[in-house]
């Protein structure tokens, strides 16, 4: 007897489709091949400049460092497109899962919604999109802000961190009055190591990246 094929779409939350959406090309499965290049192309991009940035930093081996500002090795790349890269990845990565969260929920009604599918998977980028990446919170004054959170979005964000490039590295603490507020809400990531962690999440063997590379 034929066993029926089926995909993988999250390794770790077992979502599972029959068949093989992805060679049909068609629908929220061709978008998901779309966001996919987009994302290894931007980890890719980030990764070579983490190389330049790290290959500037005069360390003694095994030495961690933690690098923000007008230091040297952030000269050395674009530090404009590295900070727009960021905004790009976390859009892009966020609508990645929420096609895999949709898809869970309309097969089965006990899995969690989209929005707390994303949440459980990358809370940290989630946050800075929400924030920072789709709007700056200083732009819209949302109620769900605070001051410092509004403030902090549009400050520059890339820092060197012991071995990577992250936004969110440090947080920011506003007093106005006697209401104090702070941004400690932003969690610190990089693109590379969080592309890590969705590779062995969604990606996780040569034939998982094979359904949406050879398109």
């Amino acid at each position: 007897m034929n066993e029926i094929p089926e995909t993988i779409l999250d390794h770790i939350d077992n979502i599972i489709v029959p068949g093989k959406p992805f060679d049909e090309q068609k629908n929220e499965y061709e978008a998901m091949v779309s966001l996919y290049h987009g994302l290894e192309c931007l980890n890719y991009q980030a990764g070579e400049m983490e190389k330049i940035v790290e290959s500037s930093l005069d360390v003694e081996p095994n030495v961690k460092q933690f690098r923000f500002g007008s230091m040297p090795g952030l000269s050395r790349v674009q530090y404009s497109m590295l900070t727009c890269m960021f905004h790009w990845y976390a859009v892009s990565a966020c609508n990645y899962a929420r096609l895999v969260g949709a898809i869970a929920y309309r097969q089965d009604k006990n899995r969690p919604r989209p929005p707390e599918y994303i949440r459980s998977v990358m809370p940290e980028v989630l946050g800075f999109r929400d924030k920072i990446a789709a709007h700056f919170a200083w732009a819209t004054e949302n109620g769900k802000d605070n001051a410092a959170e509004r403030r902090f979005s549009i400050f520059p964000q890339i820092a060197w961190n012991r071995d990577c490039l992250e936004v969110c590295a440090m947080s920011l603490k506003l007093s106005k009055g006697d209401k104090v507020t702070d941004s400690r809400s932003l969690k610190p990531w990089s693109i590379t190591k969080i592309h890590k962690q969705l590779c062995e999440r969604y990606w996780r063997s040569s034939e998982d990246a094979d359904k949406v590379i050879r398109h």
